[in-house]
Order: C-alpha cells, then structure tokens, then sequence
C-alpha cells in the first residue's frame, strides 16, 4: 500500500488538492516493506536528497543499505526510504547527521521500533499500483506516433522513476520503438513517425552515454559495431549504455561502416571485447568469412555476436568464428559484463571463440 502511494505522490498524478485527501500519518518503521524497488533516482525524488549526498551517507554511515543487483545498482526499499525520512526530520530539529545515524543504530540494537512521520503526501480515494513498464511504453509509443516529444519526455522520466535503467531502456524505450517499426511494418504510420521514434530514442541515448563519466574500471575498451540498413543501432547503444554505467568503456562504432571494411582495422587495436549485432540473415551470413583480430599483443579478442539473424539460422552459430550470445539485451550486457570482470580479477577465461580459432 506504501509503495503504491508513493508512487502516486512523486509522480505527480492528481494536480489539483481536492482531487484527493491529504494525510500525514506516523508509522512505525517496522512497518515498510524491505523488498527493493525504487532506483536511486527515485529515491531522489521522494525525499529531495542529492544522488551524491545518498551515496555519501551509505559510505561514512552505512544507511541507507540499498540492495545491488547483479549488475551493481542500487535498488532501496520502503523501510530505507523511511529511514531517510527519519534521518531527515532529525536534522531538521538541529541534529547532525551522525548523531542522527547514532541515535537510530542504538534504537534499532535496544529493540525499539521508531516512528516515522511520512511527509503529507496526496492519496488517491482507491489507489492503484504504479503502471507497468508495458503500459507506459504503449502510452510512449502512442506520443510518439503524434510526434509528441514533451508528453514523451514526461513518459520516459515516469519509467525512470519507477524502474531500473535496464528495464527503463529496454522495456520501455525500446518496446515503444518496436511497436512503431511493426505499425510502419503493417503500413499504419507514415515514415514520419518511424523515423522521429528512431531518432528519439538515438538522441535520448547519446546523451546519456556523453553524460556518462568515462570509464572507471582500467581496461580495454568493448567495440560495439553494427551493419548498414538495419534498424538495430538503438540495441548496441542500449548495451553500450548500460556497460558504460557499470564503469566499462565503449567504443560504439555504430552501423555506417560495412563491419568487413571496420575489421581490417581491428588487428592490433587496443581492445577486450568485439560486439557485432545483426538481425538480418543475409548480413549474418558475411560473418563466416570474418576472422579473429588480435589485440595490440598478439592475442585473439574475444568476439561476439548479437541479434535475432543466427536465431533464424541456427546452423550458422557453428560456422561462424564468434560467440553468440542471442538478441536479449539484458543476456548480452550481462556475459560481456561477466566476461570483463572475470579478466579484470585476472581470471583465466578462454573464450569458446578462441578455441574455435584455434581449432
């Protein structure tokens, strides 16, 4: 129910103050869930604190303990956001923070169940759950098709703050993007809207990628590269994306480049991991005559390939010299991710390309 109505509250549902009441409850804080769900961004909103201030607090205080997904970002429940409101009102009586922190540990170690007071917040009369990254990527890709690009704005940051980048990205941002290619498909948009979907999306995503401070993680960079033609460049700057935020650098290539012509460069090159991403047969085909560069020393990079083409042609995962690795984003940012740190620790991985090159 918490969850639910705060949900409402920060994203801003019911504008008009007799829309609904206005409560200010004291609970206990036993009483809020510890399932994590609200990014950080989230967070930030409910409660107006800084990203930096949030993280500062967890590192010299260890509150709040957010939860890591596998991927390493944070995720808070109801009962850390409540700790923050906690946290909050005591500084607001002249407490600083660490006594604030101190006070709460000793409560929490003596057994006692402190109060909380949620700040006045507008519930709705029957509330509903937050909508689901499927609804907001119908209601996205509905914007998109009268070119809306303000209402689709306010409908990405109502993703974002509900849900992880992961799912923000690839539920929503590009679930929108691929009902619009299958209604340009069936004819009932004019290219128009295809490509101001595209477009979007593209714009949406390098910006973030250029606000991404650059790698933090020493290491080879991942070389993403796409083929000419096709619509899919929006999935290689998802995965680069999420890599980029996970601390490892990128070098997205893009789909310009025939990749044949971008691979007589590649021998030599500075580099860890080589994504190529296709989702067209005939393109998929040309990866059989590819070979395996080396890196600056003399060692085999480690190739991959994503996308749905070598889903249709099952026979050719063989034949290639490369690993695939599917068309779900997610699976790809993860085992090129798993891959990185394993070679970071300086954990002996040979992958199945180089053994397939060795052969």
């Amino acid at each position: 129910m918490i969850k639910r109505l705060w949900a409402y509250c920060y994203l801003g549902r019911f504008e008009r103050e007799s829309d609904v009441p206005v409560v200010n409850p004291t609970l206990l804080l036993s009483s809020f869930s510890d399932e994590p769900v609200f990014n950080v961004k989230a967070v930030c909103q409910r409660t107006g604190i800084t990203a930096a201030t949030l993280r500062a607090w967890e590192r010299r205080y260890g509150l709040p303990t957010p939860h890591r997904t596998a991927h390493g970002y944070r995720l808070y429940s109801e009962r850390d956001v409540a700790i923050l409101f906690w946290l909050i009102q005591q500084t607001e009586n002249g407490v600083s923070i660490g006594q604030a922190v101190s006070q709460l540990t000793n409560m929490l170690v003596s057994g006692i169940d402190p109060t909380v007071r949620v700040p006045e917040m507008q519930v709705p009369a029957t509330p509903s759950g937050p909508r689901s990254p499927e609804a907001i990527s119908r209601d996205l890709a509905n914007a998109m098709t009268t070119l809306d690009e303000r209402h689709a704005d306010r409908l990405y940051n109502e993703a974002a703050a509900l849900y992880t980048l992961e799912t923000t990205l690839i539920n929503v941002l590009r679930g929108a993007l691929h009902l619009i290619l299958a209604q340009r498909a069936r004819g009932e948009v004019p290219i128009t809207v295809e490509r101001f979907a595209v477009n979007y999306a593209r714009q949406r995503l390098l910006h973030m990628i250029q606000t991404t401070p650059s790698a933090l993680r020493a290491h080879s960079p991942v070389i993403t590269i796409g083929f000419p033609g096709e619509q899919n460049e929006i999935d290689l700057l998802i995965v680069g994306l999420l890599l980029r935020r996970a601390g490892w650098s990128v070098i997205h290539i893009g789909n310009e480049l025939e990749p044949s012509v971008v691979q007589s460069a590649l021998n030599g090159m500075h580099a860890s991991v080589i994504l190529y991403y296709t989702d067209q047969p005939a393109n998929a085909l040309k990866l059989v005559n590819f070979n395996v560069p080396t890196d600056s020393q003399g060692k085999p990079i480690w190739c991959v390939c994503g996308g749905r083409a070598l889903q249709m042609l099952p026979t050719l995962q063989e034949q290639i010299p490369f690993e695939y690795l599917g068309s779900e984003l997610r699976s790809i940012f993860g085992a090129i991710a798993n891959y990185l740190e394993a070679r970071l620790n300086a954990v002996k991985v040979r992958p199945s390309s180089q053994r397939k090159a060795a052969q």
